[in-house]
């Protein structure tokens, strides 16, 4: 058997990626869905595929720089099931800590809607149907400045941006990104006043000379708002 990865370490320590929220509730769907037949392929674009797995799981994969919002339609059950791939399904529940990004799915009438971050993906399988309500969990009243900060080099002509899955934050359209101020350089600093409670998931974007974009690499990065005052976000271009 070999090494997790090349022996390198990850902040002094050990990078476990399989611990990570969508690796392991990956691991949970395969294990739940065995050799159930493909069912109900959906493939819009090069770039998206969605696909049940008989009446036991669905998958949907969205590799395009923007968000993927639409009605699926499935062979599971009616009920609420907890996305593998932002939460950890446990006895009836999603949990995690509060940096991670919870959501409750609902299927009725053999239908779903939901939105598929860019360059992200939601899975659900029986084995994670529980009592969960879809949206936000605990979202608070108000609006909380937040922050966003990350230390990134640059050439000349090149400038970084923040977007994220949310519409203050662009909902991943590179054209709505916030662009982000180099008073601090190499820090790139913006404010953004978002609703609080709220859970996201954004990425820094860099905007070349030609004016392409280049993509932070996955995963998204996720954060909750707090619930008053303010709050800042840092972070290093990865």
């Amino acid at each position: 058997m070999g090494k997790e990865n090349t022996g390198s370490s990850h902040s002094g320590a050990w990078l476990c990626q399989h611990r990570y929220v969508a690796i392991s509730g990956m691991v949970g769907f395969r294990n739940n869905v065995g050799s159930a037949a493909l069912t109900n392929w959906v493939s819009p674009q090069s770039q998206q595929i969605a696909f049940g797995r008989g009446a036991l799981g669905f998958v949907a994969i969205n590799n395009a720089d923007s968000a993927w919002s639409t009605t699926f339609t499935t062979s599971l059950p009616a009920g609420s099931y907890c996305d593998v791939i932002s939460g950890k399904w446990s006895s009836g529940a999603c949990t995690g800590s509060t940096q991670v990004l919870l959501k409750w799915i609902t299927v009725s009438d053999g239908r779903f809607s939901v939105t598929v971050p860019a360059r992200s993906a939601v899975a659900i399988h029986t084995g994670s149907q529980g009592t969960g309500s879809p949206g936000n969990n605990n979202p608070g009243t108000g609006s909380v400045a937040v922050t966003f900060q990350v230390t990134a080099t640059t050439i000349y002509g090149e400038n970084i941006f923040l977007v994220g899955s949310i519409s203050q934050l662009g909902s991943w359209a590179p054209a709505s990104a916030i662009a982000l101020s180099p008073a601090s350089y190499p820090v790139w600093s913006g404010t953004v006043t978002l609703p609080a409670g709220t859970t996201f998931e954004y990425k820094f974007i860099r905007k070349n000379t030609d004016g392409s974009f280049s993509w932070e690499s996955d995963p998204n990065r996720q954060a909750t708002v707090a619930s008053s005052g303010t709050q800042t976000l840092n972070g290093s271009w990865k």
